[in-house]
């Protein structure tokens, strides 16, 4: 449902529900509906916080003309209230809004000073110097006339009345007040990031600076994104759950966070080379004759477990291909002596039609791990890929039918090998 199921939008809710970090407290109003058998809501429309206060037990009403001051009773399951800064019991919050009053006060009266100042500079100010025995009346009509200057290519003034420019002296320096803008923006940033640096530093250095403060602004949005969160899970959720499954628990939402994803794939990249080493280092511990003391377990479980000396060694793996006896056989015959002329065989014994009926009765057990080897191999892009995949690969494949071939092969070894002793 979350995800847009019914047309519910969900991450729209989110947002206008974020007003309460900067207001205190939002309020949205909750559609309910039925859609395929489950009462679910289908939309949350988003209320003035002016029009509801909060009773002694913290309970949500809404002023109405009946009731301006204490409000009226409202149903449950029917608003939801998201809060911010309530962390003295507070049910009204407390927003960001009071940090950025007097910064943004001040940011407008400075641009207003900054403004006049502008226009002291483009249109200097008219003095008129009246006569002696001029009348008020006129002295006001005068007055007019030189506000009107600046409109005005030409005017008239009264006979005797003197006319000048006051022009600003520039003295010192004239950036105060683009500089109390700049330090009150930077004051209502620090306010709302928690930092300044992602968003007006300049010069050399300003990548690494900027990287080294959005850790601060990606903190400041995965709190904002918890909090929220919590309060949807106490109340949506619940009540989403209790209408439709009330044997049910309540799950818990959380939002993905950028730093986290970023740790999950360091981390997943890690594993994979964590299991390509102990596969890595079981291939040649088997090669050396030494085998895992429970071969059952999960490939890293096995790398740190106790090994055991049975003295057969493997050799290299052999190319990937069709399995059939014969392949099997070629890789267990032994290599000949050092000295022997080409094509010389050793002489057949009864180790050998051990192997033979070895290889036969392993051949299924092969085919099928073989096989999905081989299908790996065909699906994967690059070697990169073809290695994480056989990784996660290795604790997948089922080798009990071949242990087990290979178990009986060994009693039937050890039984003809007895039954072969010559006694003294």
């Amino acid at each position: 449902m979350l995800k847009g199921e019914w047309g519910f939008r969900y991450d729209r809710v989110c947002y206008e529900q974020l007003g309460a970090t900067l207001k205190g407290y939002a309020v949205g109003e909750v559609m309910w509906d039925v859609r395929d058998g489950f009462i679910v809501p289908i939309d949350v429309k988003p209320k003035d916080q002016r029009r509801f206060v909060f009773d002694d037990e913290q309970q949500l009403r809404m002023l109405t003309f009946e009731d301006m001051l204490r409000g009226e009773e409202l149903p449950p399951r029917k608003f939801l209230v998201h809060r911010f800064g309530d962390m003295v019991g507070d049910p009204y919050g407390l927003g960001i809004g009071s940090m950025l009053f007097w910064p943004c006060f001040f940011k407008r009266q400075g641009i207003a000073f900054w403004l006049t100042f502008c226009e002291k500079f483009g249109s200097p100010t008219v003095v008129g110097e009246a006569p002696d025995g001029m009348l008020d009346t006129e002295k006001d009509k005068l007055l007019d006339v030189l506000s009107s200057i600046s409109q005005r290519s030409a005017m008239t003034v009264p006979q005797g009345t003197v006319v000048k420019l006051l022009e600003a002296v520039r003295s010192g320096t004239i950036n105060t007040y683009e500089d109390l803008c700049r330090y009150m923006d930077e004051m209502i940033t620090l306010a709302i990031l928690g930092e300044t640096l992602t968003s007006s530093i300049r010069g050399g250095g300003s990548r690494a600076a900027s990287e080294t403060h959005n850790v601060v602004r990606e903190e400041l949005a995965d709190f904002d994104a918890d909090l929220l969160c919590a309060a949807h899970t106490e109340q949506f959720i619940e009540w989403i759950v209790s209408l439709n499954y009330p044997e049910a628990r309540r799950p818990l939402i959380s939002r993905p966070r950028m730093a986290r994803e970023e740790e999950e794939a360091t981390r997943d990249q890690k594993q994979i080379q964590a299991r390509q080493m102990a596969l890595a280092f079981i291939t040649q511990a088997r090669q050396e004759g030494w085998e895992p003391k429970d071969p059952t377990l999960d490939i890293m479980d096995q790398w740190k477990g106790e090994w055991v000396y049975t003295g057969l060694t493997s050799g290299p793996a052999a190319p990937i291909g069709e399995v059939t006896p014969q392949t099997i056989r070629a890789d267990s015959e032994f290599a000949a002596p050092p000295g022997a002329a080409p094509g010389d065989v050793t002489p057949r014994d009864a180790a050998d039609d051990l192997a033979d009926q070895l290889a036969e009765a392993a051949m299924p057990a092969m085919t099928d791990l073989m096989g999905q080897i081989k299908a790996l191999v065909n699906r994967a892009a690059s070697l990169e890929d073809l290695s994480a995949e056989l990784v996660r690969l290795y604790p997948k494949l089922d080798a009990s039918d071949l242990a087990l071939a290979m178990s009986q092969a060994l009693q039937v070894a050890e039984l003809t090998g007895r039954s072969e002793m010559v006694l003294p």
